[in-house]
């Protein structure tokens, strides 16, 4: 069965263009479709890790050189970034060469400004994929690393919805403005700046504490009868995701609300209270241990682990890292 999966995830693979548009949800569908067309349905309890498997094979668009990494949102690679800027690339070292790009700065969105930027590109299969003349947005280290790599380097025009919202992100100074500027990303962008901001603000219990009223109205008007990344921010809020359609394949983000949403005693238990379920719980797939790890974030008002990581179950040892920190307090090291 696990062969089975394997040949499928890279029968999918083979399908995916180079430097396609930002589909990430819609990948994550087709990732999520794999157990259900090749597992018998009682197998439960390892069906959900497959499908992790497989999603975070397919999650983040690639090149043809099929680059194997998880999916980064920009809104965290803004996070990570020394700097963040919009550029025109003046020089790149050509395909799948490595060496510095020659950035010339048009606008910088994060760090100290400059006239000019230097990018590394590598000749990994991993490769940034610079281009002489584009206008790009760029997310730099410190000694010019871009970081996430090709997801690190976003060709866009000046009108883009994405670098619309990312210029708002950046303009945000505190909690509450960036969760202004991530609800409206979510509220008004198109179908891939909406799921990137949804897929951000869903691992941030520290700013779903902040969702008002007005703005928890928004992200329901927003919701689509699709399967996608606001469904996980409204189950983490609380809320039920209005007109939710009968899917003909397991969903990916669905199943994962569907797991949190139950209201139960695990919302009066405290942090030693939701550790000694968390101990208790089993390996893999187990639906109160998600939920008791969910709860436990939600206490400690900060992400200790991406939650559509451990979403739909992990493995024993990752399940101890997850007690340790909800323990602490303290976020898993990567």
């Amino acid at each position: 069965m696990i062969a089975g999966i394997l040949l499928a995830a890279a029968a999918l693979l083979s399908l995916v263009p180079p430097r396609p548009a930002r589909t990430l949800a819609g990948t994550l569908l087709a990732a999520s479709t794999l157990p259900r067309l090749l597992e018998p349905r009682p197998a439960r309890r390892f069906a959900p890790l497959l499908v992790v498997s497989a999603a975070m094979l397919l999650l983040a668009p690639r090149p043809a050189s099929a680059c194997s990494k998880r999916h980064e949102t920009p809104f965290e690679l803004f996070d990570q970034a020394a700097r963040v800027a919009e550029v025109r690339v003046q020089q790149a070292p050509g395909r799948h060469k490595a060496g510095m790009a020659r950035l010339r700065v048009l606008q910088m969105l994060k760090g100290s400004p400059r006239a000019t930027l230097k990018g590394q590109e590598t000749n990994t299969s991993c490769h940034v994929g610079y281009r002489t003349g584009r206008r790009a947005l760029v997310f730099l280290g410190p000694r010019g690393e871009t970081l996430g790599q090709y997801e690190g380097y976003l060709e866009l025009r000046a009108d883009d919805p994405l670098a619309h919202a990312m210029k708002a992100f950046a303009a945000a100074k505190d909690p509450d403005a960036r969760v202004r500027a991530l609800v409206d990303a979510i509220a008004t962008g198109p179908d891939s700046v909406k799921d990137e901001a949804a897929l951000y603000l869903a691992n941030r219990p520290e700013l779903l504490a902040r969702v008002d009223l007005p703005s928890r109205e928004r992200l329901l008007a927003a919701a689509e009868p699709r399967d996608e990344p606001l469904l996980v921010v409204l189950a983490r809020l609380e809320l039920d995701a209005p007109h939710l359609p009968l899917f003909t394949f397991r969903p990916y983000f669905a199943e994962i609300a569907a797991i949190l949403r139950p209201r139960d005693e695990l919302d009066d238990l405290s942090v030693e209270g939701l550790v000694e379920q968390l101990e208790r719980g089993q390996d893999g797939y187990d639906p109160r241990r998600i939920r008791a790890m969910d709860r436990c974030e939600r206490q400690r008002g900060r992400m200790l682990h991406p939650l559509l990581h451990y979403g739909l179950g992990v493995t024993g040892p990752v399940w101890a890292k997850l007690v340790a920190a909800c323990r602490t307090g303290e976020p898993v090291k990567h």
